[in-house]
């Protein structure tokens, strides 16, 4: 079974997407902390990774890199309640499979998922 981590500090959200993503057959874990997301990650690992972002905390830009330092080949999709400039996350961009800004349908994130472990299970 392939396991996802969710990160955003609102619960609602967290727990529509967990059904979405339980109802295609996925694990899911969440975290409401970007801290406890890398707690997880280290402990745990996923196959795909659903982190909320706000380019303007430097903390979570710093969590993100955190992430992909720890498995720079893990998928991770970014979704983020602000308005999002390239400049403000261009590194991010770059760096994440997808890119989301709320309000978002979790069937959309959910697609992006199932995408992104199949781009990790042919990557092996």
């Amino acid at each position: 079974m392939q396991k996802i981590l969710i990160c955003d500090l609102d619960e609602f959200f967290r727990c529509n997407l967990r059904n979405a993503l339980e109802s295609k057959g996925f694990g899911v874990q969440e975290a409401s902390r970007p801290s406890e997301a890398v707690k997880l990650i280290l402990k745990d690992g996923f196959s795909v990774v659903v982190f909320n972002l706000q380019p303007e905390d430097s903390n979570g830009v710093q969590i993100f890199s955190a992430i992909k330092a720890i498995d720079y080949k893990l998928p991770v999709i970014v979704v983020t309640d602000s308005d999002v400039t390239l400049s403000s996350v261009s590194s991010i961009i770059h760096e994440s499979f997808k890119l989301f800004q709320k309000p978002v349908d979790c069937n959309e994130i959910t697609e992006a998922v199932c995408e992104a472990v199949q781009v990790k299970v042919n990557s092996k």
